[in-house]
């Protein structure tokens, strides 16, 4: 059925996983698509098929053309031979680019000079007589035309265009969407804006801010662009583009459209990517698996609606995969293969890729479609939040890199947990810088950016295997372990692991369950024949009979279950103080012990385990204590006491997870502005923000997401928003209290109804 493909560099390229191909589709069928033809032409490649939103204007050479996304929303064939977006128009790039769920393919003229110490991204076209000398990076969907002229050390931002005989000396920046014009010449180490236009024969002498336009010799500013977004005041503004907010989003547009009524959103998110957040989308890999099985991670409904995705997709995702992955990637698909074969995706952990890829369809087919019914105005701004302030009404976003506030009535914070816990001091990165690296936050700006720089550490150790030390068993400490021992070429130069955690483990995982093991709950059994109870009766009885668990060698892979089915008629026992108590402290308490993980990932655990190479350390990390030719030396803190890890390390990674909201860590961050300016309040938890029963943490600002943990909604205690069918009971909760507030106040006659 799947079959690993044979792989090939590109030249000039630094992703390594290129595939040779022999046939190309073109998204955009005018004449720019002719250069680019005869570009590939040169690798004896052939353009199979044509695409264009606007067929008609197609050049004469071009035999036929197929309408394109935006014309196609429900049947457009994504997976196939892979794309280049042969459009001019920087802006229409990225937009065609963050709709088409493809695989991109980057092309060099045979006649352009490209130093094998460049990189290039995806879906980048160098046409002929172009020039690229060495550590110049060049990002995606990148137009460097003919005789274009780009010197040592250059960085070339996504969607940019360098126009013919255009001339980039050496250390220049050029920001993303910015457009050279023909002849222009910047001189070195010059740094211009993101969607800047630079004339036609400019001279840059001097640096250039974001959106400007320059012409002259010597440049000169003519004027400034604002940011691409209405100045119109939004009906509501999504701060953060995770999964809360795309299934927010498809929720509430389902109600807007069916009453066709219309709607003004804007999403801002910090990083470059939309719709997935970090566990779903490229922040992580295209292998890491998820913790819980399929069938317990959605519910029903949209279960049934991803399993026929899947059943469609599956050529493309897994082979996608296993190109991406390394050995233990290809043992989870030989070890899943009649299963996959057989669309027998429940109790699959399938890659977590697959429901980002999945999510971003869907919510950006219901964006599109709500466009082309006049339903939806939406604007994606790429910026950072700093601050939220209200006034008269409606609330002002700030944000980083422009000076404008985007304005709403209504507000959804969907940023996830509160920032990761720092371990390391600027001393420790200097202590460490010769003799290992320390890895403060593995999922910034990508888990494949951290694989990288681990690799390159490797690299200088020669054939010196090295120890490496795991901050946290959480899910991502488990995902860390995986994702290195997936890497061959990482995985046999590590000596040692080492986790150090409170718990001192990693989850269970119902690997040879043995059905004849039992587990009874007793102390909760019996705490449940009381009338009258409190949340710290719950707490104590289940602690005990963990620890009789624990005495009997049954494991959390026995206990969860029994424990959650005895948990609903003691929570519903509890007066409202009392479930909050629970919310904010005993639930995330018992919650620590109660850990499970999928069997790929417990298998790897073991597995090192079995060979002596992973070893579990009980504590808190306390810090560095030296770093020499050997390695880096650490200390822990354990019973209060702090003790000197034996062995030395050469790789620290953090895994810990998120601190509290209101730990010194936050002071200057989104969250900490918020409480400053009385909009948000932490509720005693410390992980979450004190919302009401409509999902508001002030009149008009709603909170979605783990950031909930800690309140009551519905009257049931909540205190972990991490799991998908969880965020999607809540996200329905949150699009219809939306379209209740929004839609009582519009007032729209017939003759509105029908323009939209």
């Amino acid at each position: 059925m799947l079959d690993k493909e044979g792989l090939t560099t590109q030249p000039g390229s630094s992703d390594n996983s290129s595939k040779k191909v022999s046939e190309v589709r073109l998204y955009g069928a005018g004449g720019h698509s002719q250069v680019i033809k005869e570009t590939l032409g040169c690798e004896e490649i052939i353009v199979n098929e044509y695409f264009d939103d606007n067929p008609k204007r197609k050049h004469y050479l071009v035999p036929e053309v197929d309408k394109g996304v935006r014309l196609n929303i429900d049947s457009f064939p994504h997976q196939g031979h892979p794309f280049i977006i042969s459009v001019g128009n920087n802006r229409e790039r990225l937009e065609i680019a963050q709709m088409l769920k493809s695989e991109f393919y980057t092309a060099i003229h045979d006649t352009a000079i490209v130093s094998p110490l460049a990189s290039i991204g995806e879906g980048t076209v160098v046409f002929a007589g172009a020039i690229i000398q060495p550590n110049t990076s060049i990002g995606k969907h990148v137009i460097i035309n003919t005789g274009a002229s780009i010197d040592h050390d250059n960085n070339i931002g996504d969607y940019a265009h360098i126009s013919p005989q255009a001339a980039l000396c050496g250390h220049v920046e050029i920001g993303e969407g910015t457009h050279v014009g023909v002849s222009a010449c910047v001189i070195p180490q010059v740094k211009i804006g993101k969607w800047c236009t630079i004339g036609a024969g400019a001279v840059v002498i001097k640096d250039v801010p974001d959106y400007c336009t320059v012409v002259g010799n010597p440049g000169k500013i003519i004027k400034t662009k604002k940011p691409y977004r209405s100045n119109q005041q939004n009906d509501v503004v999504f701060i953060g583009s995770g999964i809360s907010t795309s299934f927010t989003i498809i929720k509430l547009l389902d109600q807007y459209t069916d009453h066709k009524l219309p709607l003004k959103l804007s999403i801002l998110e910090k990083s470059k990517e939309f719709h997935t957040g970090i566990p779903y989308g490229y922040r992580s890999t295209d292998t890491t698996l998820l913790i819980k099985p399929l069938s317990q991670f959605l519910p029903p409904k949209e279960l049934g609606y991803f399993i026929e995705w899947l059943t469609l997709n599956k050529k493309g995702l897994i082979e996608d995969a296993i190109v991406k992955g390394g050995r233990l990637t290809q043992e989870w698909f030989n070890d899943n293969y009649d299963a996959i074969e057989n669309n027998n995706w429940k109790e699959l952990y399938i890659p977590r890729s697959f429901v980002g890829k999945y999510i971003s369809e869907v919510v950006e087919k219901k964006i599109q479609a709500a466009i082309n019914q006049g339903v939806l105005s939406l604007d994606y701004i790429n910026d950072e939040v700093v601050t939220v302030d209200k006034s008269s009404g409606s609330y002002s976003i700030h944000l980083k890199n422009n000076s404008s506030p985007v304005l709403s009535k209504k507000v959804v914070l969907a940023i996830g947990s509160a920032p990761n816990r720092k371990l390391f001091s600027v001393n420790d990165i200097l202590i460490s810088k010769d003799n290992g690296v320390l890895i403060e936050e593995p999922y910034e700006p990508s888990l494949k950016s951290t694989i990288n720089q681990i690799k390159k550490f490797i690299d200088t150790k020669q054939k010196q295997k090295i120890n490496v030390l795991i901050i946290g068993t959480n899910a991502s400490g488990i995902e860390l372990v995986y994702t290195l021992n997936d890497h061959p070429e990482i995985e046999t130069r590590i000596n040692q692991f080492y986790a150090l955690s409170p718990q001192g483990k990693f989850p269970d995982a119902k690997i040879g369950m043995d059905p004849s093991v039992t587990f009874i709950p007793k102390n909760l059994i019996k705490l449940a024949e009381k009338s009258k109870i409190i949340a710290s009766d719950i707490e104590k009885a289940t602690q005990k009979d963990l620890d009789q668990a624990e005495q009997d060698n049954i494991g959390p892979i026995y206990t969860i279950q029994p424990i959650s089915e005895v948990f609903g008629p003691l929570l519903d026992k509890l007066d409202l103080i009392e479930k909050r108590k629970f919310a904010t402290h005993v639930g995330n308490e018992i919650g620590k012990r109660q850990r499970e993980a999928g069997s790929h990932y417990s298998k790897v655990i073991q597995d090192l385990h079995s060979l002596h190479r992973l070893h579990n350390v009980s504590g808190k990390f306390s810090g560095l204590l030296s770093s020499n030719a050997n390695g880096l030396q650490f200390a822990y803190e354990s019973k209060n006491q702090v003790i000197e890890h034996k062995e030395s390390v050469d790789i620290i990674i953090n895994c810990s997870g998120s601190c509290d909201i209101k730990s010194s860590q936050n002071e200057n961050t989104l969250i900490s502005s918020l409480i400053r300016n009385n909009i948000c309040k932490t509720n005693p938890s410390n992980r979450g923000i004190t919302v009401n029963e409509s999902l508001e943490a002030s009149d008009g600002f709603y909170i979605i997401g783990p950031l909930l943990g800690g309140n009551l909604i519905d009257q049931k205690p909540v205190w972990h928003v991490e799991h998908a069918g969880r965020i999607s009971s809540l996200s329905q909760k949150l699009a219809t209290i939306l379209y209740k507030e929004l839609s009582t106040n519009i007032e729209i006659d017939q003759e509105d109804l029908i323009k939209a």
